[in-house]
C-alpha cells in the first residue's frame, strides 16, 4: 500500500540509495580496523576493484507529460526537476546545469532541483525565436564516476505560471468532495485558463477562482488524470498535468476456507485474504450474524476460529467487514448452518454391496424422529449424520442402515439399528468390507472309493463359504461328494480348504478330510484319506441348578490359521443336539487340525459362544427376558445382573405378497439392556418409503423372531462394547473370548443368529 507525504514519490532505486548512503557511514570504523590489522599482519590484504560503473540516470519536468529526447520543451520562469538515479555504491550529488553552467544541486533522496529561469532571454532579438537551452542533468556516484543526461528546452517567461496545485501526483481519493485548487498568473494578463478531466472539459475560470470539485463517484476506480490550462494574453499556453487515483471500493475480501451454505461441525480457522488496490486496509471485523467477534486494528494477519459448539446450531451467515484508508467498506457475507455432529463413518473401498439397489444410513433420536439421513454410493468414502439438537449431557441417539434389493420376482429390505449412542462415546465408526456373496457358485461332484456303504455313513462338509455331503437323488443318497463353493464379489477371503467330517452312525466313530478347495478335475475321494489321529470323543455337562433340562445343541469351528480366524473363516467341525443327558454328559467329537476354535451351545434359553476348545461344563445364567410389542415399540422386562447388550431380531421368516411381489425384511437392532426398557423402532425416511417391506412396517405387523440379554466377558458396559465392537466394525469373539446369552425365541429351543456386517 501507498504511503502519503513525501515517502509516497520513492521509487525502489531512491530508497536503495539511501540505504547505501547509511553504509557509507558505517563502513569508516570498519575501514580504520582493516587498515590498523593490515599493520599488525604480514600479509597484505588485495587492493580492491575501483568502481568504475556509473550511475543511472533520469529526469522529468514538473507539468511536463513524458517528452521525448528529442522533443524540445517549453518552460516557463522557474521549472522543477524531479532526478531518478541508482548506483550500487550510492549517489553523492545530483547537479543541474543549464548551458553548462551550474543552476541546483541535491545530495539527498528523492533528488529534486528547482530552477529559476526567469533571468534567461526567452527569444532571440534578431530572429524573434526560442533561444534553445541545454539542461543537462548529472549525477555523480560516491566513487567520482558521472552520468548525464539532457534536454533541450526554450524559456518562454511569458508563458503562464500553474503552482500550488493541491492535488499532487499518484494521489489516491475518492468520495463525492474532493477540493482542488491552484494558482495561475501571467506577467502579461491571462486570456483563459480551463481545467480538464479525462479530456473532457471540466471548468473555464472567467472569475479568477480557481478551485474545482472532483466527485470521484462518477469515475471509474483507478488512473484518472486533471489536465489545467492557462493562455496568456499573447496565446502562449500552459499545461499543468496531474495522474491522480480514484478509490471508491472497498477492500476485496475471500474465504478460502468456507463454501456456501458449508456445515459446520467442527472449529474450522477462518483466515480470511483481505486487500486493497490502492489504499491502505485499516480495519477488519469478522461477525457471526449480527454479532461482532472481533476487530482487527490495521494488520495483514486475519484469522480467527470459529467453534460452533459457543452458537446456536441453524442457519447462519458469517460477515466480514473491512474498510480501507478512503473509508470505503466492504461487507462480504457467507452463509453457513451450524449443525452438532452425530457421528463420521468411514467406508472402506469395496463396502457397497453391487446387488444392492439402496443403501442408506440415517440417524434417529431414541423417540424415532429422524434427525438426519444419507445415501451411501458405490464411491462414497465418508458420512457424516447431524442434528440440530444440543447433543451435550445425557443426549443419545439410534443410527440405523438400511440396505434394500430387488428382483424380478421381489425385494428385500435388511436394517441394523445401533441405539443408544452419544456422540461424545463413539463420534466415529470405520466399516470394514465385509464378504459379500454372489448368486453363482463352483459345483462339484466327486466320486468316491473303498467306502463301506454297509454302515450308516453322513458326511458333512461346511465352512464360511461351503457346504457339502453325500449326492442326493430322488432314490436317496450315492456315494459321490457333492461340495458347493459360494463366489464372492471380490474373490477375496475365501476358503482355501475344504474340511469333511465323516460320521459311521453305524460304529459311532468321526474321521475327517482336508481337501485343497481347488478341486482337480480327476479327483476321486478315497476312504483312505479320511484320519481318525488327533480325534476325540468329548462329553459336556450342562448344570441345571434345579431348572428342568429340555434340550442343548453344540457347534463347534475350527480355523486353520490366526488370519482366518480374525476374518471368521470357519470350518465346521461338529455339530448337533441333544433332547435328554446322556450319563456321561452331552458327547462331541473334536480334532486337532487346527489352530484356533470357536464354540456355541446352547441350553434350553441360554446361549453361549466362546473361543478355545469346549469346557467340561455350562452353567445357564440367571436372567430372565420378556417383551410385548405393539405400534413398532417394545416394552422390555429382565431381571438379574451382569447383561450389557440387548438384541433384537425381526425377519419376515417368509416372504409376504403384497401386490403380487414377495417382500422379505430383516432388522437387527441393539441396546443398553441395563438401562433400557422400552425400545422404539425408527421412523422410516420419506426416501425409503418406497421399500417394498414399508406398508408392513406402517401397519404395525412386523414380526418378532428373539429377543435377548447378553454379556460380554472384559466388557463392563454398553459404551465399552460400542468402542471396543462397533466402532472399528470387529467380530465380537475377537475382543471377548466369552459370549452369554438369555434369549426368548419364537421357535422353543432355537437361536436366531441373524449375523450381518455390523452385529454378530
Amino acid at each position: 500500500m501507498p504511503f502519503f507525504g513525501k515517502l509516497l514519490f520513492y521509487s525502489p532505486t531512491k530508497l536503495k540509495h539511501t540505504q547505501m548512503k547509511l553504509l557509507r557511514f558505517t563502513a569508516i570504523p570498519i575501514v580504520a580496523f582493516s587498515i590498523l590489522c593490515s599493520c599488525s599482519s604480514d600479509s597484505e590484504d588485495p587492493t580492491p576493484e575501483p568502481d568504475t560503473v556509473a550511475p543511472t540516470v533520469d529526469f522529468t519536468i514538473a507539468g511536463i507529460s513524458d517528452p521525448s529526447n528529442s522533443q524540445t520543451v517549453v518552460v516557463s520562469n522557474q521549472i522543477q526537476i524531479n532526478v531518478d538515479a541508482d548506483d550500487e555504491s550510492g549517489i553523492a550529488k545530483v547537479e543541474a546545469f543549464i548551458d553548462g553552467e551550474k543552476v541546483g544541486e541535491d545530495t539527498t533522496p528523492p533528488y529534486q532541483i528547482t530552477v529559476d529561469v526567469s533571468s534567461y532571454a526567452s527569444k532571440n532579438n534578431l530572429t524573434a525565436k526560442y533561444t534553445d537551452y541545454t539542461l543537462k542533468v548529472t549525477v555523480t556516484d560516491t566513487s567520482g564516476n558521472e552520468s548525464s543526461k539532457e534536454q533541450v528546452i526554450n524559456i518562454d517567461n511569458e508563458l503562464p505560471s500553474i503552482t500550488e496545485v493541491s492535488l499532487t501526483q499518484g494521489q489516491v481519493i475518492g468520495g463525492d468532495t474532493n477540493v482542488v485548487t491552484f494558482s495561475v498568473s501571467d506577467n502579461e494578463g491571462l486570456s483563459s485558463v480551463k481545467t480538464y478531466l479525462n479530456d473532457t472539459l471540466l471548468e473555464e475560470h472567467i472569475d479568477g477562482t480557481y478551485e474545482i470539485n472532483l466527485n470521484t463517484l462518477e469515475l471509474s476506480d483507478g488512473e484518472n488524470v486533471l489536465r489545467i490550462e492557462a493562455s496568456d494574453l499573447a496565446e502562449n499556453l500552459k499545461s499543468h498535468v496531474v495522474t491522480f487515483i480514484v478509490d471508491n471500493t472497498g477492500p476485496t475480501i475471500s474465504l478460502e476456507s468456507i463454501t456456501e451454505n458449508q456445515i459446520v461441525d467442527e472449529p474450522i480457522t477462518l483466515a480470511p485474504e483481505i486487500n486493497d488496490d490502492y489504499t491502505e486496509v485499516v480495519s477488519a471485523e469478522i461477525l457471526i450474524g449480527e454479532d461482532s467477534q472481533i476487530v482487527f486494528d490495521g494488520t495483514n494477519a486475519y484469522e480467527w476460529v470459529l467453534d460452533p459448539n459457543e452458537f446456536s446450531t441453524g442457519a447462519i451467515s458469517i460477515y466480514i467487514k473491512a474498510l480501507d484508508s478512503l473509508g470505503n467498506e466492504t461487507v462480504a457475507e457467507f452463509p453457513i448452518e451450524i449443525l452438532r455432529r452425530l457421528i463420521t463413518i468411514n467406508i472402506p473401498t469395496g463396502f457397497y454391496n453391487p446387488e444392492s439397489a439402496r443403501l442408506f444410513v440415517f440417524a434417529s433420536g431414541m423417540d424415532g424422529q429422524l434427525l438426519d439421513v444419507e445415501r451411501i454410493y458405490d464411491n462414497t468414502e465418508v458420512v457424516r449424520l447431524h442434528t440440530t439438537n444440543e447433543t451435550g449431557g445425557d443426549f443419545e441417539y439410534m443410527l440405523t442402515f438400511g440396505e434394500y434389493i430387488s428382483g424380478s420376482t421381489g425385494n428385500a429390505t435388511e436394517f441394523t439399528t445401533v441405539q443408544n449412542i452419544s456422540p461424545g462415546i463413539m463420534p466415529v465408526i470405520n466399516l470394514k468390507t465385509y464378504q459379500k456373496f454372489l448368486d453363482q457358485s463352483y459345483s462339484y461332484l466327486i466320486p468316491t472309493e473303498n467306502f463301506d456303504f454297509n454302515d450308516e455313513l453322513n458326511i458333512v462338509a461346511e465352512g464360511y463359504d461351503y457346504y457339502g455331503y453325500f449326492n442326493q437323488v430322488e432314490s436317496g443318497s450315492t456315494s459321490d461328494i457333492s461340495i458347493v463353493q459360494r463366489q464372492t464379489v471380490d474373490g477375496m477371503l475365501q476358503s482355501n480348504s475344504f474340511y469333511l467330517a465323516l460320521y459311521n452312525n453305524t460304529l459311532n466313530t468321526y474321521s475327517y478330510a482336508v481337501l485343497d478347495s481347488n478341486i482337480a478335475s480327476d479327483l476321486v475321494i478315497n476312504a483312505d484319506m479320511f484320519t481318525t489321529q488327533g480325534v476325540e470323543l468329548r462329553f459336556y455337562e450342562p448344570i441345571m441348578n434345579g431348572q428342568a433340562f429340555e434340550s442343548s445343541t453344540i457347534d463347534i469351528r475350527g480355523y486353520l490359521n490366526q488370519d482366518d480366524f480374525n476374518n471368521n473363516i470357519n470350518h465346521l467341525i461338529d455339530n448337533h443336539g441333544y433332547g435328554y443327558i446322556p450319563t456321561n454328559g452331552i458327547p462331541y467329537f473334536i480334532s486337532d487340525a487346527f489352530t484356533n476354535y470357536k464354540y456355541s451351545v446352547r441350553i434350553n434359553d441360554y446361549f453361549t459362544e466362546r473361543t478355545g476348545q469346549p469346557e467340561a461344563s455350562f452353567t445357564p445364567v440367571d436372567w430372565t427376558i420378556d417383551y410385548t410389542f405393539t405400534n413398532n415399540q417394545f416394552e422390555i422386562s429382565s431381571t438379574g445382573l451382569g447383561h450389557t447388550i440387548g438384541k433384537i431380531f425381526i425377519d419376515s421368516e417368509t416372504p409376504d405378497i403384497i401386490n403380487g411381489v414377495n417382500v422379505s425384511y430383516r432388522w437387527n437392532l441393539i441396546f443398553d439392556s441395563q438401562n433400557m426398557n422400552q425400545i422404539v423402532l425408527p421412523q422410516i425416511p420419506e426416501e425409503l418409503q418406497s421399500w417394498g417391506f414399508y406398508p408392513i412396517y406402517e401397519n404395525n405387523n412386523l414380526k418378532v423372531q428373539q429377543v435377548e440379554i447378553r454379556s460380554y466377558e472384559g466388557i463392563s458396559d454398553y459404551s465399552g462394547f460400542l468402542n471396543g465392537v462397533i466402532k472399528d466394525n470387529k467380530f465380537p469373539y475377537t475382543i471377548s473370548p466369552k459370549m452369554e446369552s438369555k434369549f426368548n425365541s419364537s421357535s422353543q429351543g432355537y437361536y436366531y443368529r441373524a449375523p450381518n456386517f455390523l452385529l454378530d
